[in-house]
C-alpha cells in the first residue's frame, strides 16, 4: 500500500514538473537577468505571472553556460536572449583570456512549472508558495541602498572600536557624493555585507540605512551577522522605500541585509 501511495505521489509531481516551460507559459522573455513568463496554475485556463532570477543558477565556464549555484554568469557574458523549441538562453560569453564566443544552455534542464511557479530544482524539488503574488517584476527593479551611522566590526581586536548601539538617523543625503551606499540593477541581494577592501578582514556595521526604490516592490531584512544568520534583527516596509526612501533608525549596529522581491520571483 506504502509503494502504491508512493507511486501516485511521484506521479503527481512528473505531471506537475515535467511539462516544457514553453507549453505551460506565455509572454516568455529575458528581463534584468530574470527569466519571466504568464504561467498556467493547473486551474483551467488562469495563469500567473512568475519568474526565476537565472545568475544565481548559471555560471560562464570558459565560453561554456551551465548549471551552478551562485553562477554569476552575467558577469563575463553580455547579449543574451531567449530562443524557442527548444527554450534556451544564448549569450556571447568571455573564456580565460580571449575574446567572447557564443554560448547556450536548455533551461527546461533545471526549470519547470509548478503550479504556475517558475522554479528551479538545483536545491532540491521545490515547493511552490502558497499563494501567488499580483506584484508584477518592474520594468525597474533597481534600488540605492545608503548607510547611516556606520562603525565598523572585525575579528581582530583593537581593529574596530567597542560596539554602538547606533539608533542615531544619520543617513547621508542622496546626491552627497561621499557617503557608502550599495545598489543592484535587477533587485536581488540574498546577503550582502560590505567588507572594506583591506587586508585585516573588517566589515562596516550600521545602524540605520535609507533605502530608494522606483518600484518599492520589496521589503529589505537586517541582520546583526555577516552571513545572515541569528535571525531578523529589522525590516524595511515597502512603504518605507520610495525616492527619497525614509532613513530608517534601528537599536543596534547591524552588519548585512538581504532584498525580499515582493512579486512571483525565485532568486
Amino acid at each position: 500500500m506504502v509503494r502504491k501511495y508512493s507511486l501516485i505521489l511521484l506521479a503527481s509531481w512528473l505531471a506537475t514538473a515535467q511539462a516544457s516551460i514553453s507549453s505551460q507559459c506565455i509572454n516568455l522573455r529575458f528581463q534584468n537577468r530574470w527569466l519571466v513568463g504568464d504561467c498556467l496554475t493547473g486551474s483551467g485556463g488562469a495563469r500567473i505571472e512568475s519568474s526565476v532570477y537565472l545568475q544565481t543558477k548559471i555560471a560562464n565556464h570558459e565560453g561554456v553556460l551551465e548549471w551552478a549555484i551562485n553562477g554569476n554568469f552575467a558577469a563575463s557574458c553580455t547579449e543574451c536572449a531567449l530562443s524557442f523549441s527548444p527554450l534556451k538562453l544564448n549569450c556571447k560569453c568571455r573564456p580565460t583570456g580571449g575574446p567572447s564566443v557564443p554560448a547556450s544552455i536548455a533551461l527546461d534542464e533545471h526549470i519547470a512549472v509548478y503550479s504556475g511557479f517558475l522554479l528551479s530544482d538545483q536545491r532540491g524539488p521545490p515547493t511552490p508558495p502558497a499563494v501567488a503574488s499580483t506584484i508584477r517584476l518592474p520594468a525597474d527593479p533597481g534600488w540605492r541602498l545608503n548607510y547611516g551611522n556606520t562603525s565598523c566590526y572585525s575579528e581582530n581586536p583593537g581593529t574596530c572600536p567597542p560596539p554602538a548601539v547606533g539608533n542615531g538617523i544619520t543617513c547621508p543625503p542622496l546626491n552627497a557624493v561621499s557617503g557608502a551606499s550599495v545598489s543592484a540593477a535587477d533587485g536581488v541581494s540574498d546577503c550582502f555585507a560590505f567588507r572594506w577592501p583591506i587586508s585585516i578582514p573588517t566589515w562596516q556595521t550600521f545602524g540605520s540605512i535609507q533605502i530608494t526604490s522606483p518600484s518599492g516592490a520589496f521589503k529589505f531584512h537586517v541582520y546583526s551577522t555577516v552571513d545572515c544568520s541569528g535571525g531578523i534583527k529589522g525590516t524595511v516596509e515597502p512603504s518605507e522605500l520610495g525616492t527619497p526612501g525614509v532613513c530608517k533608525a534601528f537599536n543596534e549596529q547591524l552588519l548585512a541585509f538581504k532584498s525580499v522581491p515582493l512579486w512571483n520571483g525565485q532568486t
